[in-house]
């Protein structure tokens, strides 16, 4: 099982230095992976139920420090030389699809094919309305942004046709080093585990301890198996924030289910850069043998 945490791109340590040094640290002391969050403009007042407290309060206040996650994820690019690379989750609908499609690539080939993207519909109706994206019918604009974004990092001329989108007589070029982008798709409602069976490369819950995950997953098979798939070609990951501790005994709970790619996250609210990397180096310590172990 492959190991991540979440950088230090949002925050008190939020700037070049930090991202650097954690990068270079986690991938030395063996961390396989970088994960970096999603936030634009953070309004002054969220009335939209925050999705991962119990409260439903968010977390971040509209002050806080918080870089763009596809920059701060370049920045990690050029300080490490192997360690993979994702984000957790990028909201896509309030993103332009072309432009974003072009950034994505640009990241995997400038990190030489490192780029996995998980992907969220967006809970906020606040952040929506400061970006000026509509926040109705946003399930079904990913779905269509996706089909496009692989469009266009496949074929030689794009000509797609949807109901949000169409684009036609350009072409996009370089084409990602594997091919393609792996996509995942963070959620567990119906909605979202039907798209994860119908067109996901993997499954990219947040918030979700074992036990519930493998009461969604077992709904996600059968989606699967009705699209004609096999949960086989589906990557399983989890991000269990605080629904889960970080141990041995998490590690090999979520491995029985199949999940082979864990997220750390990391807090960074240490006085000091140091504390942060022995924070990093317990977690290390707490987690790796074990997954490393696990297939």
């Amino acid at each position: 099982m492959k190991v991540g945490i979440r950088i230090p791109g949002a925050g008190p340590w939020a700037g070049p230095d930090a991202i650097s040094e954690v990068s270079r640290y986690a991938e030395k002391i063996g961390f396989d992976s970088l994960f970096m969050t999603d936030h634009v403009a953070l309004p002054t007042k969220v009335d939209t139920p925050y999705p991962y407290t119990e409260n439903g309060k968010f977390l971040w206040e509209p002050e806080t420090p918080y870089l763009d996650c596809l920059t701060a994820l370049t920045w990690a690019a050029a300080a490490t030389e192997t360690v993979e690379l994702g984000t957790s989750c990028l909201i896509l609908p309030w993103r332009p699809l072309v432009q974003t499609s072009k950034t994505l690539v640009s990241i995997d080939v400038l990190s030489k094919g490192r780029l996995s993207v998980a992907i969220g519909v967006g809970w906020m109706k606040e952040q929506f309305a400061a970006l000026g994206a509509p926040f109705k019918d946003r399930g079904r604009r990913v779905t269509e942004m996706v089909n496009a974004m692989r469009q266009m990092w496949s074929d030689d001329e794009v000509d797609f046709d949807g109901d949000f989108y169409n684009l036609h007589d350009f072409k996009m070029y370089p084409k990602p080093v594997r091919g393609t982008i792996p996509i995942w798709f963070a959620g567990y409602s119906e909605a979202s585990l039907r798209r994860i069976a119908a067109i996901g490369d993997g499954w990219h819950p947040l918030a979700v301890g074992p036990e519930e995950y493998a009461g969604y997953l077992a709904t996600l098979r059968a989606y699967v198996e009705e699209a004609g798939r096999d949960v086989s070609e589906i990557t399983l990951t989890a991000r269990p924030l605080r629904k889960a501790p970080y141990n041995a005994e998490t590690i090999e709970a979520y491995g029985d289910l199949g999940v082979t790619h864990f997220v750390c996250d990391t807090s960074f609210e240490h006085a000091t850069l140091d504390s942060a990397m022995e924070e990093l180096q317990a977690l290390a310590e707490a987690v790796l043998p074990t997954a490393h172990r696990l297939p």
